[in-house]
């Protein structure tokens, strides 16, 4: 159970790709048996397994005996936000938004606030002109864009050039309800679709009351969550349905393909019922030491897991448990969830 299949899967996603991570696993002889598929190639029962996670949360596990099952899994690579602007509320957004699995890009044409050594290496910097870098980026349809550049006039820029384009996932642009107005009455005046502009969050965030930069990117960024989760913005107390999405953990991703023989093992969250803190999909590593990357969800029974999947790390052992978060169980714990949830550990 070696982890140079998640290097291939990591460079995979990190390419764009849509793909199919296919486990095959029988819990009696320990076997374990791991592919990687481009959505296009699949075909038989292969295909089955993935329109079966399709029909879910693009995870499915299958029994196929007492002994065998299949655990088909699809990924995805990370929703881009796009930056433009770089100054203090774009550089506080994009450290919270690259936290929170988005493949953040900024962009800015002043090389004191654009510059790798301000963002790191998460996060892509493009240091050039607005209009140069519309034609760096292949901006499309499933992209998340913010507007928070230095003047109203690279607003305007930015935002032209957004609104000749498809609609996309989302468009936020900063500035005053006054502001915002009358450039939307500009922007009309001079053809561009009232049905887009409409469209456009703006002013830009939640209203949480935000002062700091920081205060502020937490408010955009919490809006952008909520369109992207339930595509819309969230009403206090009103019920909610959760797009599907396979909660893909990078950091764990990252851990694996650059794991260097560690005693490890790989819990993940095969299927749950009912309120659970993390749906099925998420992942978790924990080291022989009880170090973690990841998270099940917390609490009393993510640190039995914790403890379980130390002592096998290192063993080549399998294993599948169920976490009771239902009745008198979820009250001696002192549980505030009442689902189950079934993990699958696989030592490495």
């Amino acid at each position: 159970m070696g982890t140079e299949i998640y290097k291939t899967l990591l460079e995979d996603l990190n390419k764009g790709e849509e793909v199919a991570l296919i486990t095959k696993y029988n819990l009696e002889t320990k076997k374990v048996e791991k592919n990687i598929y481009n959505l296009e190639e699949l075909e038989g029962k292969n295909l089955e397994y993935v329109n079966k996670a399709k029909e879910k949360n693009l995870i499915a596990n299958i029994k196929i005996n007492d002994e065998e099952s299949v655990l088909a899994e699809v990924f995805k690579s990370e929703h881009r936000l796009i930056v433009f602007g770089a100054g203090h509320v774009g550089y506080h957004l994009c450290h919270f938004a690259s936290k929170v699995g988005f493949n953040t890009i900024v962009v800015d044409d002043r090389p004191y606030f654009a510059n790798k050594e301000k963002f790191g290496d998460n996060i892509q910097v493009i240091c050039n002109t607005f209009e140069n870098a519309f034609e760096i980026l292949d901006i499309h349809e499933e992209d998340y864009v913010v507007i928070v550049t230095r003047g109203h006039k690279h607003d305007k820029f930015c935002l032209e050039k957004i609104l000749s384009l498809d609609e996309l996932n989302y468009i936020g642009m900063i500035g005053s309800k006054r502001r915002v107005k009358i450039m939307k009455e500009e922007l009309i005046e001079e053809g561009y679709s009232k049905e887009k502009i409409e469209n456009i969050y703006s002013p830009i965030g939640l209203n949480i009351g935000a002062v700091t930069p920081e205060e502020i990117a937490i408010s955009i960024l919490a809006e952008i969550i909520s369109v992207k989760r339930i595509g819309k913005l969230a009403v206090k107390n009103e019920p909610i349905k959760v797009s599907n999405s396979c909660e893909l953990n990078k950091d764990v991703l990252e851990a694996l393909a650059k794991s260097q023989n560690e005693k490890m093992s790989l819990v993940t969250v095969i299927s749950t019922k009912g309120s659970t803190p993390r749906k099925a999909g998420s992942k978790m590593i924990v080291y022989d030491s009880g170090m973690i990357i990841g998270t099940i969800g917390g609490g009393c029974a993510e640190a039995k897991i914790i403890k379980d999947a130390a002592l096998m790390a290192g063993s080549k052992n399998l294993k599948i448990e169920t976490i009771d978060m239902t009745g008198e169980i979820a009250e001696e714990e002192g549980m505030v969830c009442g689902g189950k949830m079934t993990v699958l550990i696989e030592a490495i």
